[in-house]
């Protein structure tokens, strides 16, 4: 959604971020986002600790709005705000794929499937001298069944590019899974 190519502020604050930056972001990128005239989804992002908050974010009509607050959404991600800055500026190995879909040929719409998903996937991507990013992606408010993935943060990021087939990274031990793994598998299914 939000061009890799961008340079944020180095004191970009949750709020200039999801109230301007996103939406401007989406709306020049729209054209290379095979998504983006089609999606129907509500996001939420809460992040937790000093300087974070919650943010509704609204994909509809081609057009992205985004306000502060929280309500009910189609994916609820919460992490740490210190994970979301790291994300947002690509420092200690994080970048935007943490947060939001890429732009990737020939990856179709998947907004209908993720609107019946239910479940929660939890992230804990190891990274160099850093604690591990963690973020938890709640489908549709249904905290169950519960999925936690644990892998390095580099392995997440060329699973998520393509550069990876994330079944091969499985059966190498790059990935450890715990909890139900039928939701993790609806999940890898739309993002091939």
């Amino acid at each position: 959604m939000a061009d890799q190519t961008v340079q944020f502020p180095s004191d970009v604050t949750p709020e200039q971020f999801f109230e301007q930056f996103l939406p401007l972001g989406f709306e020049a990128n729209a054209a290379s986002l095979p998504m983006a005239a089609t999606a129907q989804l509500n996001l939420q992002f809460n992040l937790t600790g000093d300087g974070g908050g919650e943010w509704q974010v609204a994909i509809q009509d081609g057009k992205l709005a985004s306000t502060k607050g929280s309500g009910d959404a189609n994916v609820t991600f919460t992490l740490a705000v210190d994970d979301w800055r790291d994300a947002v500026l690509g420092q200690n190995g994080a970048g935007m794929e943490m947060l939001l879909p890429q732009p990737k040929a020939g990856r179709p719409d998947t907004s209908g499937r993720v609107r019946e998903l239910k479940g929660t996937i939890a992230l804990e991507l190891a990274r160099e001298e850093k604690d591990p990013f963690k973020m938890e992606m709640c489908f549709n408010n249904v905290t169950a069944p519960r999925t936690v993935v644990r892998m390095k943060m580099q392995d997440y990021i060329d699973v998520q590019s393509g550069k990876v087939h994330g079944q091969e990274a499985f059966m190498q031990g790059r990935i450890r899974v715990e909890g139900d793994m039928a939701l993790l598998m609806q999940i890898a299914m739309m993002t091939m």
